[in-house]
């Protein structure tokens, strides 16, 4: 630890009355730590007393400057020089607080000696206690209000007590103690060459506005629910009034931004009109079915020509969903468990990812879920803009709700996103346990379904069903009342998108595994072929014997190529005509086949879109429930809670010299009030939640990294939401049951304070007009201060009780340094003021003496001219030329 060090070295008597006021005034809070050491002749400094919040603890050196780093050191002597003092080695001190200063190994110190004198003056060895080299300043024996108030001598031989109290504010002073003041009263001082000494004295004052600031704070950081209504020099803020209709419309809004969330394309059913089959086709399909015939596979070519691959599109669903996963099929088609009990959405969902991996789709079985980031940020910043009127959506139509030329506001955190002050609990533990579940958010409609139906359900059960009806009751009025919120409005959304994909689904898989295969064409309509078969062979048998009579020569040639090519003429040509008459039923059939075949495609199509519709919808449903859960909680509390505490710090009532005072400010309720409006309407501006919304995502560490640190930049945008464990999740669950919070009230309070003492500076005048003072009456702020919160020219003088007469009439105790330092303290105002002389000689100062003489008598004068004898006894004091006659010397000159 690195820090600044002030060192005290005593050698007793009354310099241990300075270490002794300054711990009480630690103890008060008023002064910081400081470490003192015990000065003995001959020996070396081996052990410190370190002095803190009125405790000290001694601790040997070589153990302190090992614990610490101390960069800057203040060393200060305190020399008692009252008259009654006896002389010390100063040499010696010296020595030893060297060794000190060598051993703390600080690069830099001021060395500084105080001496302490009574108002009677300094002893006859003063001039030997004068360090050359250091700072060696004579504590003014007087006490004062501030400058230019009247002053009082203190006592001519201050004791112990004496020295605690007027002596040890201004080594306070002059060593920067004065707590929350970083200044010392001798910063920018040169040291002055030879043994030159120069008169000192502090004056201290400390408004104290702990209790102040704490109302104040709590007014301005009130967070129950109630949003501020944010202010703004160039647009009206005004509350709605109809927050259900503000929150559906920026729910609407929401939606029309993310359009694809809810549904997915689906493929139209097409329209099948008898297709017309032309001659070139129908003699196709007739050549087709003759050379079919000629393998003697008609049957094959009739599957061939009405299946095509219906069969397969059929079979694979069927064998996926209802012999692969009949779980996963109850799960999605029943809704139930293999036990009976009811599945939830999340049971659905993972279900559906089961099936999607195995209906024509394996890639999905790993699939790592959409990236719906952008969705949630237009939902948080849909609920913010609610709250602050703040401009976050505008391009994507999220903008704030308009009331006339003004932006509306949505007053109650409830009604934007309920938080966990909403939630449903089941106060009977009985139902709960049947229902296998305690709560529920008023943002999960799907869960409010699924548990209004386990309470009908069990409705019927004789031991719980008057309660059940009884808890019921209370579900639907407490769903009604958190239904018209914006949280809500998003929720029914997605559910009512969820319900509508799963009805689908279930009806496409419904439809697969109703299915019915096509008949088989069947042996009756395989006559054609047989009689095809027939007359081919007949036509050949023919053929041959007319080849062979016109190679016998037994015809002429001519005759067997025309009976040839003409029953081959014939028989094509009336085999064609029979088909095209036989085989129109077939064509009907094949027309049938078609529009299903096109129908089941559409389907396959459509239930590939349903399966990612429920992947998509049931993960967005999960995020959704995290995403309000974070969002709810923090508009309930935005600032988070104010963990401000006070200390009351222990009062010194009495004892306190005049120039050290501490009061406390005496506001009225009605000017914290007032102040406390002023202040939030100077706070709460629109877009005033992006900022404590920015700091709170940030809190997360899930930020990527980059200089731009917004909120946009966290991953936990693109994690699987409630029920997955992720990071979202288990993020929301601790900000949900106020495991993690907002941080923005310490910041929040920062810019009040900032407003007070710079904008607003007109408003402390009311908190701060009256002050009490410790250990006495109540005072305006401006006697109290007495103008130490303003510089001043340096002016006036020192008491002139230490000072002789030469330096008196020549003007040493004159004031040439007068350094202020006001410091603001929150309200508060912590004021020291130190002023020095300039330097002179220690032998201005005067040197205490003896008892006065308080009377005397002159000797006796004999006239030269008579005899006149004196009656006077011969051992009569000589008179003193000095001292003035009294009345009853006569004229004795």
């Amino acid at each position: 630890m690195t820090d600044t060090l002030t060192v005290l070295v005593s050698p007793g008597g009354i310099a241990d009355g300075v270490v002794s006021g300054l711990a009480d005034l630690t103890a008060a809070g008023l002064v910081d730590e400081f470490v003192w050491a015990r000065y003995t002749p001959g020996t070396p400094i081996t052990e410190v007393t370190v002095v803190d919040s009125g405790t000290s603890r001694g601790v040997t050196l070589q153990r302190f400057v090992s614990d610490r780093r101390v960069g800057a050191l203040r060393l200060c002597l305190l020399t008692p020089a009252t008259s009654d003092s006896q002389p010390i080695d100063v040499l010696g001190e010296v020595a030893a607080a060297q060794a000190l200063v060598s051993a703390t190994g600080a690069a830099d110190v001021v060395r500084l000696q105080c001496l302490l004198v009574g108002s009677d003056g300094a002893p006859s060895h003063v001039e030997s206690l004068v360090i050359e080299g250091w700072h060696n300043i004579v504590v003014a024996p007087e006490d004062s209000r501030g400058p230019g108030f009247g002053r009082i001598a203190t006592p001519e031989r201050p004791g112990i007590a004496d020295t605690a109290r007027y002596a040890a504010p201004v080594v306070a002073g002059l060593t920067g103690l004065w707590t929350g003041v970083d200044e010392t009263g001798l910063d920018g001082e040169y040291i002055l060459p030879g043994s030159v000494v120069r008169l000192a004295r502090t004056y201290y004052r400390r408004l104290r506005t702990d209790e102040v600031e704490t109302r104040l704070r709590s007014e301005i950081l009130a967070q129950d629910g109630n949003l501020p209504i944010p202010t703004d020099l160039h647009v009206q803020v005004v509350p709605v009034q109809d927050p259900a209709l503000a929150a559906s419309t920026m729910a609407q809004a929401l939606w029309r931004a993310n359009p694809g969330v809810l549904k997915g394309p689906r493929m139209p059913y097409e329209a099948h009109a008898a297709e017309k089959i032309g001659a070139w086709a129908a003699i196709k399909m007739f050549f087709g079915f003759l050379w079919a015939s000629l393998k003697n596979a008609p049957a094959s070519w009739y599957r061939g020509l009405v299946d095509n691959i219906s069969g397969r599109i059929a079979i694979s669903v069927q064998n996926a969903v209802f012999t692969d996963a009949p779980a996963a099929y109850e799960v999605v088609v029943r809704g139930r468990h293999a036990d009976g009990t009811r599945a939830g959405w999340a049971d659905i969902g993972a279900a559906t990812e089961q099936l999607s991996g195995l209906i024509g789709r394996p890639d999905l079985i790993q699939h790592a879920g959409d990236d719906l980031g952008g969705l949630w940020q237009d939902y948080t910043g849909g609920a913010f803009t609610l709250a602050d009127a703040g401009s976050r959506g505008a391009g994507k139509g999220l903008n704030p709700i308009p009331v006339g030329a003004a932006r509306g506001v949505v007053t109650s955190s409830s009604s934007i996103v309920p938080g966990p002050r909403e939630r449903f609990v089941i106060s009977n533990g009985g139902v709960a346990a049947a229902v296998r579940t305690g709560s529920v958010d008023a943002t999960d409609p799907l869960g409010i379904g699924d548990l209004r139906a386990r309470l009908t359900e069990l409705q019927s059960s004789p031991d719980l069903g008057l309660q059940a009806g009884s808890t019921l009751g209370e579900l639907n009025s407490w769903a009604s009342r958190n239904a018209p919120s914006y949280g809500s409005a998003v929720g029914s959304a997605l559910a009512s998108a969820f319900t509508e994909a799963l009805s689908e689904f279930q009806h496409l898989l419904e439809r697969f595994r109703t299915a019915v295969t096509p008949p088989d064409p069947g042996e009756g309509r395989l006559t054609l072929a047989r009689w095809t078969q027939v007359l081919v062979l007949a036509w050949l048998v023919l053929s041959g014997v007319y080849i062979w009579l016109g190679a016998s020569d037994r015809v002429r040639w001519w005759i067997p190529v025309l009976v040839v090519l003409g029953s081959l003429v014939v028989l094509l040509v009336s085999l064609c005509i029979a088909f095209i008459r036989s085989q129109r039923q077939l064509f009907a059939l094949l027309h049938q086949r078609r529009k299903v075949l096109s129908d089941r495609a559409v389907d396959d199509q459509n239930l590939q879109s349903a399966f990612a519709d429920l992947r998509r919808l049931s993960q967005a449903y999960g995020q959704f429930l995290s995403w309000s859960r974070a969002v709810g909680s923090f508009l309930e509390s935005p600032l988070g809670p104010d963990g401000h505490t006070t200390s009351t710090p222990l009062a010194v009532s009495w004892g306190m010299p005049m120039s050290t005072a501490v009061g406390v400010a005496q506001p009225s309720d009605e000017s914290i009030d007032r102040t406390a409006a002023d202040l939030r309407r100077d706070l709460y501006h629109p877009s005033w939640l992006t900022e404590p919304w920015e700091d709170f995502i940030a809190a997360t560490g899930t930020l990527l990294p980059g200089a731009d640190r917004s909120a946009g930049r966290s991953t936990l945008w693109r994690d699987r939401g409630a029920g997955t464990s992720s990071g979202l999740d288990r993020w929301s669950s601790d900000v949900y049951f106020g495991r993690v919070t907002s941080t923005g009230a310490d910041r929040v309070w920062d810019e009040a304070l900032t407003l007070l003492n710079t904008r607003r500076t007109d408003l402390i005048g009311g908190l701060v007009g009256t002050v009490q003072v410790v250990g006495g009456q109540a005072q305006p702020i401006n006697e109290f201060l007495a103008g130490l919160d303003r510089a001043a020219t340096p002016s006036g003088s020192f008491s002139g009780d230490v000072l002789t007469d030469v330096a008196r009439s020549s003007g040493v105790g004159e004031v040439l340094v007068d350094r202020r330092s006001p410091t603001r303290t929150g309200i508060g105002i912590v004021c020291v003021a130190t002023q020095l002389s300039d330097g002179f000689t220690i032998d201005r100062i005067k040197h205490a003496g003896g008892a006065q003489q308080s009377s005397w008598s002159a000797a006796p004068i004999q006239a030269p001219d008579n005899g006149w004898t004196s009656t006077s006894s011969d051992d009569q004091d000589k008179p003193s030329e000095f001292r003035t006659p009294g009345l009853s010397d006569g004229f004795t000159f």
